[in-house]
């Protein structure tokens, strides 16, 4: 089994960086993915160490395109609407131009590769990407720029978890049924770390998880580590309403502990980017 670590909303604030950069050295940590619209991409577009993607977004600050060339994926102000359940009535009820998501994700793309980074693969704000007909536009945006990895947020979870994760899970798997996998693009076969957040992002969780998996060959862990500092800025009000950053700390000291490392040994998995995946 070949396990891709990877740290998403890297460029949201320096407390991800710098988890990326600590997370990285101890060799837990291989991949992260840059959205390039936030206040802190420039910087963490020089991290090395890991492979990075694009964390590509449609729901969170300014688009990377003037307002007016996605004025269906803007409010009023010409930000994203930083709301995620407008976003998704906005997308069913057929007022979502697909096009426009795919010349701003392709901006996105761009602007990544302007700051010196090659993606290895693309993920999204929220898993927005995954939403049925937006994989397709991130397979063609992938297409554009010979990516060769995107990521389905799909996880092996019990029916009967009805717990928040349990139920993020299970709209996520409702939407995979009407995924088509892309041509010339690849995907893991399992995601971990979706519906196990926080402080139960746990190496024994994911051992547990793994059994009841025994086929799979590419799982990617998706993870939000920070390690926010005294003077840390504030998250500009422009992003929306987050949960995010409570996750920070926790999984930063969850991730840090050495147990993973030992448990991925004992399970034979090899730790990877996508970057390193034929």
């Amino acid at each position: 089994m070949r396990v891709i670590v990877n740290v998403d909303d890297l460029g949201l604030h320096p407390a991800v960086r710098r988890a990326v950069e600590d997370l990285g050295r101890i060799g837990i940590v291989t991949s992260s993915t840059l959205l390039v619209n936030g206040p802190d991409a420039e910087q963490a577009a020089k991290t090395t160490g890991v492979g990075l993607g694009v964390h590509l977004n449609i729901l969170r600050g300014r688009p990377t395109l003037p307002p007016g060339e996605v004025d269906s994926l803007v409010g009023p102000d010409g930000l994203f609407l930083g709301d995620y359940t407008a976003l998704f009535k906005r997308y069913l009820t057929g007022r979502i131009d697909h096009g426009q998501v795919e010349r701003e994700w392709t901006a996105q793309v761009e602007r990544a590769r302007e700051l010196g980074v090659s993606p290895t693969h693309f993920d999204s704000e929220k898993h927005i990407h995954a939403w049925p007909t937006l994989m397709a536009v991130a397979a063609r945006v992938a297409g554009k720029f010979g990516v060769g990895w995107l990521r389905r947020p799909v996880e092996c979870q019990k029916l009967a978890r009805m717990d928040a994760g349990g139920l993020r899970t299970k709209f996520l798997g409702v939407c995979s049924l009407f995924q088509k996998r892309p041509a010339r693009v690849r995907w893991p076969d399992l995601a971990f770390g979706i519906a196990d957040q926080g402080r139960f992002l746990l190496p024994e969780r994911f051992r547990a998880y793994a059994a009841r998996a025994p086929k799979a060959r590419v799982v990617e862990i998706v993870c939000h580590p920070g390690k926010p500092l005294p003077g840390d800025p504030d998250i500009p009000a422009e992003y929306g309403k987050l949960r995010v950053a409570a996750q920070w700390e926790a999984e930063y000291k969850a991730l840090s502990d050495p147990e993973w490392l030992r448990v991925l040994g004992e399970m034979g998995a090899k730790l990877v980017h996508y970057g390193q995946m034929p």
